[in-house]
């Protein structure tokens, strides 16, 4: 049985453990909906692979990061720098964007919304330099995953 202490020898609060582990174990819920998800929509094969293979294998990622997260976290016996919980919301709403995006206005808009909504916090890149690396990215998702992979993605789609 693992026991978490402080470097004072001090058993951590509640409100302490609670704060360490609060953006690991939303990440692994996210990466349990994501490959849930995944799942819903097909995996297809290896030679072919379906609509859900992406969020899956995404998921798979983000579960193994996660856990990853939380050992280190638990792990950890000093005293540790708060979350920066406005980057971690921007992460999390940048999901649910391309998530709502997607079907609607295709993959390229979904991409370019993506990376903005993300590296809206990020206050050492430009205004400029986020929507360059945002067309960048959607470029690159439309080569990546429709020309050179095929996968069944329109990259523009009427709303």
């Amino acid at each position: 049985m693992m026991r978490i202490e402080l470097e004072n020898g001090h058993r951590p609060t509640l409100g302490q453990l609670v704060e360490r582990i609060a953006g690991a174990s939303v990440l692994l819920a996210l990466s349990i909906y994501f490959m849930v998800g995944g799942l819903d929509l097909g995996l297809g094969n290896p030679f072919r692979p379906g609509t859900g293979a992406f969020p899956f294998f995404s998921g798979l990622v983000l579960l193994a990061l996660a856990a990853a997260i939380l050992f280190q976290d638990l792990q950890c016996t000093g005293i540790t720098d708060r979350p920066d919980w406005v980057s971690f919301g921007a992460i999390v709403c940048a999901l649910s964007v391309f998530a709502l995006v997607t079907d609607r206005f295709g993959l390229l808009p979904a991409t370019f919304l993506t990376v903005l909504t993300a590296s809206a916090p990020d206050r050492s890149l430009p205004w400029w330099g986020k929507v360059l690396l945002g067309l960048f990215m959607a470029v690159l998702g439309y080569v990546l995953f429709i020309e050179a992979l095929g996968l069944p993605f329109k990259a523009f789609r009427g709303g």
